[in-house]
């Protein structure tokens, strides 16, 4: 007796679902990423990614290679180089619920600008000599730099800043988080809402240091025409100049102490209320010193 020869009959939605899956984007399960394009030796490269991390490395080649991996539900990579522009943009669905982090590891020209922007991914960027802005909304900020031109934000994040010890602008900028700054010179301005600054530096001509909640810390050499700037309404002031000190000190603390180890002695503002205040010049006094809490101890010394 011959076996009928049996017939499979596929139900309608699994021919679908078949489908629908041989026309989806490899993105929505995630996939890696290998891009190279030319680009200008001195040009500008801008970076976008909602959440995972940008990784930015300069070399010595005219080009900007970007790799790593384009997290599940992620729509596509936009990328390309117009003029001296190159565009690195991770495109999002409009409902992003649910879509992985993106990696991103990008390389490009050593003497390039750079701009990027990040909503919840942390950003590092090494050996690159351009200036930079580096903006993160809810991520860690790293930077060991060759640039004089830095800019760094971060809403809920760090910053540790480390620069190449030559005079230039660095502004730091974090609503809630510490910064810590190594190896700049020249202009600095720090500021925090809610966070820690400690800033170490070269040779500083114009710094201005605030902190709303917060610790500062600054330690480093002042040009001869300098001009510090430091105030806190809640945290302490430490200041430790190196080299030989010649300023004329303006600080006042409303409700905490002011010790330094210039021999001078603070006084009372008022015999009927806190605070304190010094007032003094150190060798020439060309340099110019402001230091001013709310709430918080002050300590100034030279060394």
């Amino acid at each position: 007796m011959t076996t009928p020869a049996r017939v499979f009959y596929s139900a309608p939605w699994l021919l679908s679902g078949i489908a629908l899956l041989a026309a989806t984007s490899p993105a929505a399960f995630g996939s890696s990423i290998d891009e190279l394009s030319a680009a200008d030796p001195a040009g500008h490269v801008e970076v976008t990614n909602t959440s995972g991390s940008v990784e930015i490395t300069g070399w010595d080649r005219r080009e900007v290679e970007v790799t790593g991996e384009l997290g599940k539900g992620s729509e596509r990579l936009e990328f390309g180089t117009s003029g001296n522009v190159t565009h690195i943009k991770v495109v999002m669905p409009e409902r992003s619920r649910g879509v992985k982090e993106s990696e991103l590891r990008i390389r490009v020209p050593a003497g390039s600008s750079i701009a990027v922007n990040t909503v919840s991914a942390d950003i590092e960027v090494r050996n690159v000599s351009g200036a930079q802005r580096l903006q993160s909304v809810s991520g860690d900020i790293v930077a060991g730099t060759l640039s004089n031109e830095v800019e760094c934000k971060t809403v809920s994040g760090d910053v540790v800043l480390t620069g190449p010890g030559s005079p230039g602008i660095f502004t730091i900028t974090t609503v809630s988080g510490d910064a810590e700054l190594s190896g700049v010179a020249g202009e600095v301005n720090a500021h925090t809402v809610s966070g820690d600054i400690e800033l170490v530096t070269g040779t500083t001509a114009r710094s201005r240091l605030r902190s709303t909640s917060g610790d500062l810390t600054l330690t480093g050499t002042l040009s001869s025409d300098a001009r510090l700037d430091v105030e806190s309404i809640s945290g302490d002031v430490r200041v430790n100049l190196e080299g030989g000190v010649n300023a004329e000190f303006d600080i006042s603390s409303f409700n905490g102490e002011i010790r330094n180890c210039f021999d001078q002695e603070a006084t009372r503002t008022s015999e009927y209320a806190p605070g304190r205040e010094l007032r003094f010049r150190e060798g020439a006094g060309t340099a110019r010193i402001r230091i001013k809490t709310l709430n918080g101890d002050i300590n100034v010394c030279g060394r």
